[in-house]
């Protein structure tokens, strides 16, 4: 019986052998996290990148940077520019009518079918009651009557969220009346007018300014959470962070505090690290959380604060994101800090689970914003979108915008005998050379002896 197995199974272990040979051949070069190539070096020729979003004009979504410069890649751009490629995988750099009038441009966001801008700009493509929120229909820019003119008014957040009433837009920054709605530093439009978030201004060491706001479920259900620099919110002892129920605002906590007036946050967003979905705060000066050292970046869980190991020991913490470059979800930090504890890293960090090192090279300048794209790379990748004021990244040039393409994520398929994502001709080999037996490592089916069977699932999944 020996040999009447034997026979067949040499004939088909050649057929095998040559057809994974053939394959192998073809096959692609195993996929390498990093970033792309030709973005960098021809980004913005001077200024800062800083309000990235993701939008689709009509044509599909695609990426657009907003900031303080001019011109990008030779193309006069004044302060926001769309980022695509054309069929031939060129990079194009298409303005948004003559773009946006001095200063900044710090936030973008996609809402109902248009593109909405806000910063510290006085007009959009030269249409009165544009100064600092105006928003872009595909083809020409649009005032929705935000009135911000004053000197003093400064927009730095813009959300979108469904608080039961569909999508509204929250509306973030320093200004006190916006559409002739009295609304203290945060507001909403529902696409028509302007609405307030309570009736009492927020309180606190001035400048006041609420920096971000997201939407965050605590397990009592979904919420939008704000900080920045303020003591109290609408009556409410509030330190730097609040949370609005749709109805009415609470604290989180003690929430933050550092000396001075400057402690603020900047920037907030969910992350599973394991132990449950929570809320990362980052920003600036802060030295406590909830009364628990917490070094400008730290963690709510819902009813307590904790440290996220040793924060970063100066600077400004910009923007904290989730990104999975394949190898699963992590939390990275961006902005202007050096160190974290003894530990130098330059303006870009990863949240190793136990503490922050170096990621990226780092950045030789500020690193402002960064935008997450799901499946926006090659082969459903996640993209890592990077703007701020950085001319290199590690030792490659990167002017003022980056790119980083992760891998397609790594998923357990039947027959992938050696866990590289993919099912080829090297799992075959160690199916092959279990042929009859009991190994458990390549008896795919579980049956207790590795034959026909787990060769039809090797070849069902092949590629």
């Amino acid at each position: 019986m020996q040999k009447t197995r034997r026979a067949p199974l040499m004939s088909v272990a050649a057929v095998l052998g040559a057809m994974a040979a053939s394959l192998a051949a073809h096959a692609g070069d195993e996929c390498v996290p990093g970033f792309i190539p030709d973005i960098g070096p021809i980004g913005p020729d001077s200024g800062l990148a800083g309000g990235v979003a993701y939008h689709d004009d009509g044509n599909g979504p695609e990426v657009y940077v907003g900031g303080s410069f001019t011109t990008i890649g030779g193309v006069a751009a004044p302060r926001i520019v769309k980022v695509a490629r054309d069929k031939a995988g060129t990079l194009e750099f298409t303005p948004l009518g003559t773009g946006l009038s001095n200063a900044e441009c710090y936030a973008l966001a996609s809402f109902q079918g248009s593109l909405y801008a806000a910063g510290y700009f006085d007009l959009a493509g030269g249409v009165p009651g544009t100064a600092k929120l105006a928003r872009w229909d595909g083809s020409a820019w649009n005032s929705i009557g935000a009135q911000l003119e004053l000197f003093s008014n400064q927009l730095w957040g813009l959300t979108v969220w469904n608080s039961g009433q569909g999508d509204n837009l929250y509306i973030a920054g320093n200004f006190q009346n916006i559409g002739g709605t009295s609304a203290s530093y945060i507001a909403r439009y529902d696409g028509k007018a302007f609405h307030a978030l309570g009736t009492t201004p927020i309180a606190g060491n001035v400048p006041l300014i609420i920096f971000t706001s997201h939407v965050h479920d605590d397990g009592t259900g979904p919420a939008l959470y704000v900080g920045g620099r303020f003591t109290s919110i609408d009556g409410v002892a509030a330190s730097r962070i609040a949370r609005w129920n749709g109805t009415s605002w609470s604290a989180v906590g003690s929430g933050v505090t550092g000396s001075g007036v400057s402690p603020s946050i900047n920037t907030m967003v969910t992350f599973d690290d394991g132990t449950g979905p929570a809320l990362y705060v980052g920003g600036q000066t802060f030295v406590t959380a909830g009364g628990v050292p917490a070094n400008r970046v730290a963690k709510w869980d819902g009813k307590n604060w904790s440290a996220v190991g040793d924060g970063f020991a100066n600077g400004i913490v910009w923007k904290l994101a989730v990104y999975n470059d394949g190898t699963g979800d992590a939390l990275y930090a961006f902005g202007t800090f050096t160190a974290s504890g003894a530990t130098p890293i330059n303006r870009m960090a990863k949240w190793n689970g136990t503490s922050w090192e170096q990621w990226g090279g780092g950045a030789n300048g500020t690193v402002f914003n960064a935008l997450v794209i799901e499946g926006g790379g090659g082969d459903g990748a996640d993209l890592l979108a990077l703007g701020g004021q950085f001319t290199t990244i590690g030792t490659d040039t990167r002017n003022r915008i980056a790119a980083f393409e992760g891998c397609p994520e790594v998923v357990s398929v039947p027959g992938d005998l050696d866990g590289d994502g993919v099912v080829n001709g090297a799992d075959l080999s160690i199916l092959l050379s279990a042929w009859g037996s009991a190994d458990p490592t390549a008896d795919i089916d579980g049956d207790g002896s590795v034959g026909a069977a787990d060769l039809s699932v090797l070849l069902g999944n092949w590629g």
